[in-house]
């Protein structure tokens, strides 16, 4: 009798353990996939003449791909 009583609270810790593990990897799953949701290109867009600007911002605008 005791060795019954003994599996049955085994068993129900294993299953309330279980289910929480589920229940943590459910909301890091969710929250990662909301993460990647939340990122947006972005695109920033110069509008100026290549000779006007400054030796650092044509280095930075040659390195930048154009917009497809």
């Amino acid at each position: 009798m005791k060795r019954a009583i003994r599996l049955m609270a085994l068993g129900i810790a294993i299953a309330v353990n279980g289910a929480a593990m589920m229940a943590v990897n459910a909301s890091i799953v969710g929250g990662a996939e909301r993460e990647l949701a939340s990122r947006q290109l972005e695109r920033v867009v110069i509008v100026a003449k290549r000779q006007g600007l400054p030796a650092s911002q044509t280095v930075a605008s040659q390195n930048c791909p154009t917009p497809s």
